[in-house]
């Protein structure tokens, strides 16, 4: 049976709802659907959240030149205040107090 498109929009409006922190950390291992999230987390935002459209939720976070860390990031964790949502890894990147680091995604709710 297909979820007609109010359903679409009612479960993108509660999605996004819950979209409340963005964790970067440092772990690297593969990111999985049974794995608890953040392996290692270096800081939390908040992100900003906006609806798209009837299927689309936009997330971005900013890590600023106040944020430096010894260690490369390697993941990112999107979460509620209680749950991780989604967990997202790739290469190293060193963070300094020289650069700013923006994370943007598009999650597409089909």
């Amino acid at each position: 049976m297909p979820l007609l498109t109010s359903g679409h929009r009612f479960v993108v409006d509660k999605l996004a709802a819950e979209i409340t922190k963005v964790v970067f950390g440092f772990d690297g291992s593969v990111a999985t659907s049974e794995d608890g999230g953040a392996g290692r987390p270096a800081m939390t935002v908040t992100p900003t959240v906006r609806i798209i459209d009837d299927n689309t939720i936009s997330v971005e976070a900013k890590l600023t030149t106040i944020d430096a860390f010894s260690l490369p990031l390697r993941e990112v964790c999107i979460r509620s205040d209680t749950t991780p949502l989604f967990r997202y890894t790739y290469d190293a990147v060193n963070k300094t107090s020289d650069t700013e680091l923006y994370f943007s995604t598009i999650i597409e709710v089909n």
